[in-house]
Parts: C-alpha cells; structure tokens; sequence
C-alpha cells in the first residue's frame, strides 16, 4: 500500500488528509482523481490529520499537492 499526503489550500486556511492507495496508483493519478470530483461536486469530504471528517467547499480551493509518503 502507497501512502499520500494531500494538501489542500483554501482562501484562508490549509487543510491535508493522508491517504492509503494500492500499489500501482501515484501522485498524478490521485490528483487526477480529485480534480474530476473537485470539478463535479460542490462539497469534498476529507478526513483530516486529526482524524475528524471536515467538508471542504470545493470554490475555495485555490491549490492542491500531492505528495508521496515513504516509509
């Protein structure tokens, strides 16, 4: 399993959230993957470091990283 940090910042505040993905899934892909949902939803679903769900309003969103995690 691929661990990701991704890092979301918005018009005021940054928020990041790990993720788990299988093996052959990168950095790109993921990003991929949450600019089709960014695109199509108004509201993201994020599971933040500490743990608590936080629900991101998808206009402010300004920019997103994606990096790996290696252990």
């Amino acid at each position: 399993m691929n661990k990701f940090r991704v890092c979301y910042i918005l018009e005021d505040k940054v928020k990041t959230e790990n993720i788990v993905k299988s093996l052959n899934i990168n950095a790109g892909q993921i990003f991929e993957e949450l600019v089709k949902k960014i695109a199509t939803s108004k509201y993201l679903k994020i599971e933040s470091e500490e743990g608590r769900q936080d629900r991101l309003d998808t206009s402010c969103i300004r920019y997103i990283r994606v990096t790996a995690l290696n252990e």
